[in-house]
């Protein structure tokens, strides 16, 4: 009984000195993350999960502070600010990097194309760290991809009802990128490429009568202040903000490190696919509540039959910029796995 009552503190002081060891292998760091999107967005908890479990995660070493809606720079300047290590982690919209990042850039950029948000994620990840072209896109701006999200249904929410084809004729209708406005164009409506943020003035002005959104961003957004109906009718999801760090500051970090975050990059995913999801499943019934009718569309196929395939636009664009055949290549690969 001695002997057991001898061990007992010896036995729990090992088991402690374990734990703060395993804890202080960790070291101590205070990491910037930023975002394009303000903090009340539903997708924000993806972030908010993500810092708040690296911090539980490594003992409290790794501290990480978020600056929302583009307050450390706007998106213009992020994938520099990422890249040269001045932002530690930055979300980053593809699609508006089409310049820079054309190939980066496809599965957040085509609307109509892609339909199941969680296989887009994997899809996503797939070719960011497969796909050569896109592989030396990221490394020529010094950037390393960690964590993938995708956006639900795109739908517009207009000043007017939108119930056929007639209805979009010349409608001004708020879009993004480069691909957006010839699929808007292409059905005969008229494209204002804004961000998010610029959203309601605009529409509060007349300078759009609709915006391009999802039902579960809309309140957060308060476009049902301006907008007062919205559509059955769904453009397809798209791989969202993608979570970026400077490639030479990820391949800096100790070994533990990198495997603490592409662990907590997994679980947010899951657990962003679960809020995405769950999120958009109540939201048209919240937009209902306040206000906002729901117009069901009359003319799906004629739009549809209108709609080029946004992948043979976007290869197109690729051949003018002299890679054809690898931008062939990508299309293929995508529409046999998306």
């Amino acid at each position: 009984m001695k002997f057991s009552r001898l061990l007992a503190p010896i036995a729990a002081f090992c088991s402690f000195g374990v734990g703060a060891g395993f804890a202080q292998d960790y070291p101590e760091m205070t990491l910037r993350y930023s975002s394009n999107i303000p903090e009340v967005v539903n997708t924000s908890k993806i972030d908010t999960y993500f810092s708040s479990e690296i911090e539980k995660r490594s003992g409290g070493k790794i501290k990480i502070r978020h600056f929302w809606a583009n307050t450390l720079g706007g998106e213009a300047e992020m994938v520099d600010l990422v890249g040269s290590g001045a932002v530690d982690l930055g979300l980053i919209v593809t699609g508006n990097q089409f310049s820079r990042m054309p190939f980066t850039a496809v599965t957040n950029a085509l609307p109509f194309t892609y339909t199941d948000g969680p296989k887009l994620n994997r899809l996503t990840a797939d070719i960011f760290t497969t796909n050569e072209t896109i592989k030396a896109e990221l490394a020529a701006a010094n950037m390393h991809p960690l964590l993938y999200r995708y956006l639900p249904d795109y739908r517009v929410y207009c000043t007017k009802p939108i119930k056929t084809m007639a209805d979009l004729e010349n409608t001004k209708i708020r879009s993004y990128g480069s691909f957006v406005p010839v699929m808007f164009s292409a059905i005969g409506a008229v494209p204002v490429n804004i961000p998010p943020v610029d959203m309601i003035q605009a529409m509060q002005s007349g300078a759009m009568d609709c915006t391009y959104m999802f039902n579960s961003a809309v309140k957060a957004f308060k476009i049902d202040q301006v907008a007062k109906f919205g559509t059955d009718l769904s453009f397809g999801v798209i791989s969202a903000h993608t979570l970026f760090i400077s490639k030479t500051k990820w391949e800096g970090w100790p070994d533990n490190v990198r495997t603490l975050f592409e662990e907590v990059a997994a679980d947010a995913e899951a657990f962003g696919n679960d809020l995405i999801a769950g999120d958009e499943a109540k939201a048209e019934d919240g937009l209902r509540e306040v206000g906002m009718e729901i117009v069901p569309f009359e003319d799906a196929d004629a739009l549809k039959a209108k709609v080029p395939d946004m992948l043979d636009v976007w290869a197109a664009k690729m051949e003018e910029m002299g890679k054809g055949a690898e931008a062939k290549e990508l299309a293929d690969y995508i529409r046999a796995n998306r």
